[in-house]
């Protein structure tokens, strides 16, 4: 995948199908240790497998399919940067995928648009409660789905409305914080 938010969309879509109602993504910066952090965690079931197995390519949980490439093509992606990719267990109760990598590497995959990932996921699963975090040297600013439901005066999640304000409140965040794409 050329872009970092399409792993992170395939991490989420990997958590929707296991049945969650929450999904945070966090995305950090930190220029002085030269270091990109990106976390998709969860409040599903967790690991059935050790990690080793999770990260197999030839390893899936999807029937019908032999091999399941997501977690080691994002593995990939981040060794290519000189990072990382760990599996562990989520604050929110399930699965916490960590990738690290080198924030100016040569290699280094761009972020990609995720306000749009974000935004097209919170549209198509109005159920879930998607959290995003962005943090640049210390600075940060959160958007949450419930957040901005509550701001639209909505009792439920309205997809196309709260995907919109996702979305610009991403965007507005990326901005303001100077976010690397």
């Amino acid at each position: 995948m050329r872009e970092l938010s399409l792993h992170i969309l395939d991490l989420i879509e990997n958590s929707i199908r296991a049945g969650v109602s929450v999904v945070s993504v966090t995305v950090e910066e930190d220029h002085a240790e030269d270091l990109l952090k990106i976390s998709v965690e969860d409040n599903g079931r967790g690991l059935q497998v050790s990690p080793n197995v999770a990260v197999n390519p030839f390893y899936t949980t999807k029937s019908g399919k032999r091999v399941g490439l997501g977690l080691s093509l994002f593995r990939a992606a981040a060794e290519r940067a000189n990072g990382s990719l760990t599996l562990g267990k989520s604050p929110l109760g399930g699965l916490v995928v960590t990738v690290t990598m080198r924030l100016s590497h040569i290699d280094r995959s761009p972020l990609g648009d995720l306000a749009a990932t974000l935004a097209s996921v919170a549209c198509t699963n109005p159920d879930i409660d998607i959290r995003c975090k962005l943090k640049v040297d210390g600075r940060e600013s959160a958007v949450s789905v419930s957040e901005v439901a509550r701001k639209l005066n909505f009792n439920e999640f309205r997809g196309l409305a709260v995907a919109r304000l996702i979305s610009e409140e991403i965007k507005n965040a990326m901005v303001t914080l100077a976010v690397s794409v």
